[in-house]
């Protein structure tokens, strides 16, 4: 198959490109121009420009993956929140013109999406059919969703991957843990111990992809996220038992840091020391202010309607997952 990816070159895209290429399959990226005089092609509320160097070659694609937008993880501030939705609806409607546009459409959209969508807090289970929550990180997401969804003249097949908290070496929910654990030989958490955290391993996420392209998942929407949600303190619990960290040979003082911080959670929970740091609620939202919502995240998101449909997840669990990413630093 003919596959086209936007954002190809990001954590998500990097990984997608590979599984794909695996399969046998086509992969070609899309990409934004690097510089544009045409004025009437020019987003001027945006740091990037969300119009597309070479939609040509959307012509008879089989499957395009759309996944450019802007880090939500930088401070919010009132012009970088509107790079943040611009980045999503303006660049997906320019997305969505360039494939009506095509005299051979593309036969099959998928959009990346988010569960932040979804309200935080609640003790109810999460579904595709639930309704959407309040603030700016769910607005973004209703936004971003109907960019595609009513920019469709042509009537392609769209799906949407709400995308859960992804785990990876390289991601910075992994990365945090790996900071507290190299300083503290603990893992804490933020806000709160039972918060609960709707994750994906990052392969299962990327298979989830796959799964849509192949047709082995019915086009539409569908929750990017493990069958088994997990508190911080599982999350915790389970680096602390499959502590991830390559260092080159050649920084001796910090894998020498690094062997002894092992140690030591090897003692503390020995001992059966169990207490973890918190960072205090209010103290996030004084410093992060509107984007604490993206550290205090508390869903329990199902993935139901991907298990129904025969989808196998190769890492399920926490534990198998951070065991995963300990024995594949690559990833």
């Amino acid at each position: 198959m003919k596959i086209v990816i936007s954002g190809g070159s990001g954590l998500i895209g990097g990984c997608l490109s590979r599984v794909f290429v695996e399969k046998g399959h086509t992969v070609l990226h899309l990409s934004r121009y690097h510089r544009n005089n045409q004025t009437h092609k020019k987003d001027l509320t945006s740091e990037k420009n969300i119009f597309w160097s070479n939609s040509e070659i959307l012509e008879n694609a089989d499957v395009v993956i759309h996944l450019a937008g802007a880090n939500v993880a930088k401070p919010w501030t009132k012009s970088y929140k509107k790079v943040i939705l611009t980045s999503r609806t303006e660049g997906t409607k320019a997305l969505m013109e360039a494939c009506a546009a095509c005299n051979e459409p593309p036969k099959h959209i998928i959009s990346a999406g988010g569960i932040g969508y979804y309200p935080e807090g609640l003790e109810t289970t999460l579904m595709e059919e639930s309704a959407a929550g309040e603030g700016f990180l769910a607005e973004v997401c209703q936004a971003w969703e109907r960019s595609s969804l009513l920019n469709n003249p042509k009537h392609i097949p769209i799906s949407i991957l709400r995308t859960g908290l992804v785990l990876s070496n390289k991601s910075k929910i992994v990365g945090a843990a790996r900071a507290q654990f190299f300083g503290s030989a603990m893992v804490g958490s933020v806000g709160s111990h039972n918060n609960r955290w709707s994750w994906i391993h990052i392969e299962d996420l990327c298979l989830q992809y796959l799964a849509l392209a192949e047709g082995k998942l019915r086009p539409g929407i569908y929750n990017g996220v493990a069958p088994t949600p997990c508190t911080q303190k599982e999350f915790g619990d389970a680096f602390e038992r499959f502590p991830a960290m390559t260092l080159p040979w050649w920084l001796t003082y910090a894998r020498f840091q690094f062997w002894l911080a092992k140690k030591a959670n090897r003692t503390i929970r020995r001992m059966g020391i169990r207490k973890r740091p918190i960072v205090p609620r209010w103290l996030i939202q004084l410093i992060w202010g509107e984007r604490a919502v993206i550290a205090l995240t508390d869903q329990y998101v199902s993935a139901q309607k991907t298990l129904d449909q025969g989808f196998c997840y190769q890492y399920p669990t926490i534990d198998e997952a951070m065991q995963h990413l300990q024995h594949h630093p690559e990833i």
